[in-house]
This record gives C-alpha cells, sequence and structure tokens, in this order.
C-alpha cells in the first residue's frame, strides 16, 4: 500500500505540474495576444481654404465610430486641422474654433485704431496711399546686391505673419518649442514648398505654430515662412493630398480627405485669388494626386458645392462640417471594416488614444509669466516696450493681454512682424503646483521710410494734392525727417526734424508755410472779403508718446504773417511765444467713429515785437464723443468746441472762425459750423454746441443730421456787461466711405447768413 500511495502521490504531483505548464502557455498566449501589435491608422488631409472645415466632420465621424487615429498629415487647410487634431483638440472643439474665428482680422492685416500712434493715425486719416521703402541695399545669399528699386523693398504678401502666427501660438500652449512632432499627442507631418528650389519639404520637426503657418502660406497673399535657412510657401504647390507622407510616417490604413475642386470651372465660377490658386493647384498636382489616392484604405471627397476657399462665414463652416460628417457616414461599411480589423489584430476593442497632454488654448487658460524678452531691440527699448504694452513679469498674462501689447508695438510703425512663444521655465511658485513660462516676442523692423499720396475735390477750394515723405519715420528712435506739401489753389509745405529719445520725448524743429485765398466774411459789417493770407511759421518744441492716446506737445514758436486784399498789404506781424497742446484720441475711426472720445485742449501766449512786446493769449478746447447704443446703426455724437482770445483783436490771424466742417481749415482755431461753408469772422468768446446722429443705412453709406449752437461775446469794453449772442444752423449730410476717403454731400442752413447752400467734398481733411 505505501508503494501505491507513493506512486499515486507521483502521479498526481505530475498531473498538477502538466495542469500548470498548459495553464501557464495558455496564459502566454492570452498575453500575446492582449500586446500584439496592431495596424497602425493615418488620415491625410487635403488642403482646400474653408472647404477644409469638412475634415472637421470626418474626424467626428471616426472618432464615433471608435477608430484610432495613429498618424496625421496634411497640407495647407488640412494642415491647420490635422495639426491641431494631433495637439488633442475635439472635432467639436474645431468646429467652434474655425467657426468663431474673425477671418477677417487675420487676412485683414489691420490696426486697430486706438492703438495708432499719433503719426501712424494721421497718415492714415489723410493719406489713401502710403508705401513703406528702403534706401539702403539689402543682399542675398551670394552676397550680390539686388539693387535699390522700390519694387525690391516692397513687402512680399498682402497678410504679413503676425496675426496667423499668433492665433497659431494661442491654440498651441505646451507645444510652442522646438519638438520632435511624433511627441504630440498625436504624431503629425504637414507639407510645405521650398520657394527657391520648388521642392517639397515634409515638416516633422520643429515648431508646430511655425509648420502649420508655413503649409497654408500662399504665395502673394500669405508671406512666406523661413524654417531651417529655408523659405517656405503653401505645400499644395507640389503635394495638396500627401497620402504618401502618412505612408513614409508608418500608417498601415489610410483614410484620405480630400476638398479640392475636380471639375472645370469657369472664370466667373473663381472668384478670388486664393480661389484661382486651390484650381491651378489641384491640377498642377493632379499625377501626384492620383498616386496618393491610390495608397488610400478608405478616399473621401466630401459635397463642397457653392462654397470657395474664402467661405469662412460660420453659417458656411457649420454646413461644410455638416457635410462632411455626412460623407463619412455613406461610407460607413467601409470605415466599419477598418474598425473591425483593428480590433481584430489587436485582440480587443480600441480607440483614440493622446500619447501626450492635450495642448492648452491661451485664450482659457491665462499663464504665469518668469521672464519677457523681446529680441532685435536694446535694452533700454525693451523696457520702454514692456512699460508701453502693460506687460508685467511675476504675474499671470492671458491672451487679451499678449494681443494688447502687440497691437500697441504695430501701432509705433517701427515693427512689422511681431510673434510671440511661451515656452515653460524652472521657476515654481510657492505654494501652487502650477507651469511657468517664459515670454520670448520676437520683433521684425518694418521698412524706416515711407511715402503718402492724398487727393481732395471740395466745392469750396476745388482740387487739391498732398504728398509726404518720412524718412526714417518707421523707426522707433533716433532722427528723422517728416516732409509735406500741399499743391492745390491755397498751397502748404511743411518740414519737421524729429529726434526720438528713449523713454524721454521727442525733441521737434518744424518750419511751416501756407499761402491760401478765401473769401472771408467781415464781422458786423456782414460784408464779403476777398482775402490773401501767408504766414511763415518756425517751432520748437518737445512732444511725449508715454501714455496711450495721448499726445503732448510744448514748445515755441515764431511766425511771420502776411495780409492782403485787393492787392494791396494791409495787415503784417511778427508773433514768438510759448504753446501747450493737449491731445487724447482713443476713437475707433478717424471719419466714421462708432465710439471713442477724442478731445484737445489748446493754449497760446504771444508777443508782438513790434508793439512793445504786447501780448496776445488765447485758449481753446474741443470735445467730440461718439456713441453707438447697442452696437447698431444709430451713432449719437455730441460736440463742443470753445475758444476765448484775449488780447487779439489787433492781430487778423488770431481772431476766432468759424465755418465749414473742418476744424482748422484756414486758421489753426477755425471751428466748425454747419450751415456757414465760407470763413467767418465771430468775437472773442466763442463756443458752438453741436449734435450730430447718425445712421449707417447700408453697408458703407451714412446719412447724417446736425444741430449745432454758436454762443458768442465780446470783451472788449470793459464797462459794458458783454452780451451773449445766439445763432443756430442744421444740416442732413450723405456719406460714402471709399478707399480715397469720404465721398459726402451737405445740405445746410443758418440763421447767420438765412441761405441755404450745398457742399461736396471727395477725398480726405488736409
Amino acid at each position: 500500500m505505501k508503494g501505491w500511495g507513493s506512486i499515486i502521490r507521483s502521479a498526481f504531483c505530475c498531473t498538477v505540474l502538466c495542469l500548470l505548464v498548459v495553464f501557464a502557455e495558455a496564459q502566454e498566449k492570452k498575453n500575446v495576444a492582449i500586446n500584439a501589435p496592431r495596424p497602425k491608422v493615418g488620415v491625410v488631409l487635403g488642403g482646400g481654404g474653408a472647404k477644409g472645415a469638412a475634415h472637421i466632420g470626418v474626424l467626428k465621424y471616426i472618432e464615433e465610430m471608435g477608430i484610432p487615429v495613429d498618424y496625421v498629415a496634411g497640407t495647407s487647410m488640412g494642415a491647420i486641422i490635422g495639426g491641431l487634431y494631433s495637439m488633442g483638440y475635439s472635432p467639436d472643439e474645431l468646429s467652434q474654433l474655425i467657426a468663431n474665428m474673425n477671418w477677417s482680422e487675420y487676412v485683414g492685416n489691420t490696426i486697430e485704431r486706438s492703438a495708432m500712434s499719433p503719426e501712424m493715425r494721421q497718415r492714415n486719416s489723410t493719406m489713401f496711399m502710403n508705401i513703406p521703402f528702403s534706401l539702403s541695399g539689402i543682399t542675398n545669399n551670394t552676397n550680390k546686391s539686388k539693387g535699390n528699386s522700390l519694387a525690391n523693398y516692397l513687402p512680399s504678401a498682402y497678410v504679413n505673419n503676425t496675426a496667423l502666427i499668433n492665433l497659431f501660438n494661442d491654440l498651441c500652449i505646451g507645444y510652442q518649442e522646438e519638438i520632435d512632432f511624433n511627441d504630440l499627442p498625436i504624431p503629425f507631418a504637414c507639407v510645405a514648398t521650398d520657394i527657391a528650389t520648388g521642392k517639397e519639404i515634409d515638416i516633422r520637426h520643429g515648431s508646430v505654430p511655425n509648420a502649420m503657418r508655413a503649409s497654408m502660406a500662399i504665395p502673394g497673399v500669405f508671406s512666406p515662412v523661413k524654417i531651417d535657412g529655408r523659405v517656405l510657401v503653401d505645400g499644395g504647390l507640389v503635394n495638396n493630398f500627401p497620402a504618401d507622407v502618412l505612408h513614409h510616417m508608418g500608417a498601415d490604413i489610410i483614410i484620405g480627405v480630400e476638398v479640392s475642386d475636380k471639375n472645370e470651372k469657369t472664370l466667373e465660377e473663381i472668384p478670388s485669388l486664393p480661389d484661382v490658386l486651390d484650381y491651378v493647384v489641384t491640377n498642377a498636382v493632379s499625377m501626384k494626386r492620383e498616386a496618393n489616392q491610390k495608397l488610400c484604405t478608405v478616399y473621401l471627397d466630401p459635397d463642397i458645392t457653392g462654397y470657395g476657399t474664402l467661405s469662412f462665414t460660420p453659417d458656411a463652416i457649420d454646413t461644410l462640417v455638416r457635410r462632411g460628417y455626412e460623407r463619412a457616414a455613406q461610407n460607413h461599411e467601409q470605415l466599419l471594416r477598418i474598425k473591425q480589423y483593428v480590433d481584430e489584430q489587436a485582440g480587443h476593442s480600441v480607440s483614440k488614444t493622446l500619447q501626450a497632454p492635450k495642448a492648452k488654448k491661451l485664450e482659457d487658460n491665462p499663464v504665469f509669466v518668469s521672464t519677457i524678452t523681446i529680441n532685435q531691440v536694446g535694452s533700454v527699448q525693451t523696457q520702454w516696450l514692456i512699460k508701453k504694452g502693460g506687460l508685467e513679469v511675476g504675474k499671470y498674462i492671458s491672451l487679451e493681454d499678449i494681443e494688447k501689447a502687440i497691437d500697441i508695438y504695430r501701432g509705433t510703425g517701427a515693427f512689422n512682424d511681431i510673434t510671440y512663444n511661451l515656452y515653460e521655465s524652472d521657476m515654481k511658485i510657492p505654494g501652487e503646483d502650477t507651469k511657468t513660462y517664459r515670454l520670448v516676442l520676437d520683433f521684425k523692423p518694418t521698412l524706416p521710410h515711407m511715402i503718402g499720396i492724398g487727393t481732395r475735390f471740395d466745392t469750396e477750394e476745388g482740387a487739391a494734392m498732398q504728398i509726404n515723405l518720412g524718412i526714417n519715420e518707421k523707426r522707433l528712435s533716433g532722427f528723422k525727417l517728416n516732409l509735406t506739401g500741399r499743391l492745390s489753389y491755397s498751397p502748404r509745405f511743411n518740414l519737421t526734424a524729429t529726434y526720438s529719445l528713449i523713454p524721454v520725448a521727442n525733441f521737434n524743429i518744424a518750419y511751416d508755410y501756407r499761402s491760401q485765398n478765401f473769401k472771408m466774411m467781415i464781422k458786423d459789417t456782414r460784408k464779403n472779403a476777398n482775402l490773401y493770407y501767408s504766414q511763415n511759421r518756425f517751432a520748437f518744441y518737445i512732444s511725449q508718446f508715454q501714455i496711450l492716446n495721448m499726445n503732448t506737445e510744448l514748445g515755441f514758436s515764431y511766425s511771420a504773417t502776411n495780409f492782403d486784399q485787393a492787392s494791396s498789404t494791409f495787415y503784417d506781424n511778427q508773433l514768438y511765444g510759448p504753446f501747450i497742446n493737449l491731445k487724447y484720441d482713443n476713437l475707433d475711426h478717424s471719419y466714421f467713429a462708432r465710439k471713442g472720445l477724442r478731445t484737445t485742449i489748446s493754449a497760446h501766449m504771444q508777443f508782438d515785437p513790434n508793439q512793445n512786446n504786447a501780448s496776445a493769449k488765447d485758449i481753446g478746447i474741443s470735445y467730440e464723443h461718439y456713441i453707438t447704443p447697442g452696437n447698431g446703426r444709430f451713432t449719437i455724437s455730441p460736440q463742443l468746441y470753445s475758444r476765448l482770445a484775449v488780447g487779439c483783436d489787433s492781430y487778423a490771424n488770431l481772431l476766432n472762425f468759424i465755418g465749414g466742417d473742418i476744424p482748422g481749415r484756414h486758421f489753426d482755431q477755425q471751428i466748425p459750423f454747419i450751415g456757414v461753408s465760407h470763413l467767418e469772422e465771430t468775437s472773442e468768446f466763442a463756443t458752438v454746441l453741436r449734435f450730430d446722429l447718425r445712421y449707417n443705412f447700408l453697408g458703407k453709406h451714412y446719412i447724417t443730421g446736425t444741430y449745432n449752437i454758436l454762443c458768442a461775446c465780446d470783451f472788449l469794453d470793459k464797462k459794458i456787461t458783454p452780451q451773449a449772442r445766439f445763432f443756430s444752423g442744421a444740416g442732413l449730410r450723405y456719406a460714402y466711405n471709399s478707399v480715397i476717403g469720404p465721398i459726402a454731400l451737405t445740405a445746410q442752413w443758418s440763421n447767420i447768413t438765412n441761405q441755404f447752400s450745398v457742399y461736396f467734398s471727395l477725398g480726405y481733411s488736409f
């Protein structure tokens, strides 16, 4: 029995051992099945501008099916959608981003007027054409001069990099640094074109925002992007549907989405330059496109009928996203087979998985900034710019803070491209587990000189042209020279030399010559006088630019003035003395403001060396306020103009004048008054209260009703209590905001003249 027991025990042990081996082998096979390598799925997104919104609908359907996306490649708009998707943005988030973007801001290349320098505001409100240029030679890589032709220094495209690259930077917090694109939440690649060689450049490392920006740099529309020594433009020129790039990345299964037009187009069906380029690209790279289509496991071409490259309206985006989703749904069986095959090969159900943290959106996630660096400027200028932009180290900074600062920097006129990056820093916030960032601003100086042209015609003065030349005008500091000549029946010339010393002030020396012929109504006599007036004026003044929207001038002037009537000189004077001008202006438009305030305070004390230094003093104020309730079509504007002149009765050029709709047209102190089209002498103290009600009834068309009251009062006879006199006037004005300036027709009447008159003007006021 003992022998049998031993045998039984041995048999039992062997049985258990065999079972353990079998179980272990089964478990090993199970683990192998669980960890087995599965096919990799890639999505390729073609270029097509706004039509690329259809990509989002396809991605949404793919996610709902649970198909994993392991690689993404794209060109142009496909690079933007694909890049953002690769950084973790969901299709719903992408749909909201694209639909809510104000694309006119990114392709309009505009600067808010409230952020402009006084010099830039003046230029933009008097010139319909402004061309930057440089006189210095620029050399290429072979050190051969390009020559000094003005054409060599004109902008390379309509839109510069600033707005778009900063838009992408806002969306890429956490992935702005130079990285391998395989380290993104989903590996990514995009395509650009080397403009020097015409070769395809597949971008798989570096800055994601720069890569996306390069891939959609449409030649002539968006400026090129320089990466690794290459100048890159839109990748659609060489590979608008880069399925081959996705294949080389390692994708076994490729889902392709293409949104380019495939049918022949007539001229009427290609309305814009980007649409023309899109059509040319589609046909120019057709051979490669066909080969890439054959690489796709599933090829999707959403219906884009009725939409073009620039169809970025919210309704259009919503429709295109829906059409992309519907096109994917129509291929449900093919996509389902991909899902089943991937799950079968993996041994379990798989879905989208991000291999790294999702990118942050700065608009929703202010960051703590440890340091601020500004490249391409000196240390003194850096400190001044940081202060002027309102940026502070050691605080949380939002997207609004950065955008406001960049607008101010662009408003100086000294810089063209201004881009920013946020890099993670090693600094720790005591008591907080929060990442900190280094804010780095890259400035590209603009061309230093400007030439501008303005034209004007009106029924009072006839035709006029103004030509301006600004030497070093676009420099932030140093010596500047500005020449302005007005060619008309009343010519004028101004030469101003400025030395800008940051952060102290601007030091200016100016010479101004004006010669004018006009009719003037002499007070009390009610008689018209045909006057010829000429003046030479020299001024030295200090102007500061430390406060946004505030411009201050403090200085000393000397003038020599001559009046002629009926070819005989009847008045001459020479005057000298100090002056001060204070101006605050935050209007959103020079001529058709919807909001903001513009006010000016000026004071002068002048002495006559030929009259025992007899003095004449004046102080004036103007106030304009624009309010648009509910951001609607009606704009209300209360206005006030007032001036007190003491001891000026002996100097005709210092008297108070009213008339016309242009402040300071013939004399700096001229007060506008609707109802009087000519120049009219008034009293020592004159105040005009004015109320405008403007209606924007269609596009750039406006109708304005105006009512103003004049209060005039003399103080010459100190023994008699001054008697105030009141006058009123009204007008109705139609205006159109054209590219060469306002075109306006005004019908007006006042009880000063008791006459009805019509005034027409075309162009900016100068």
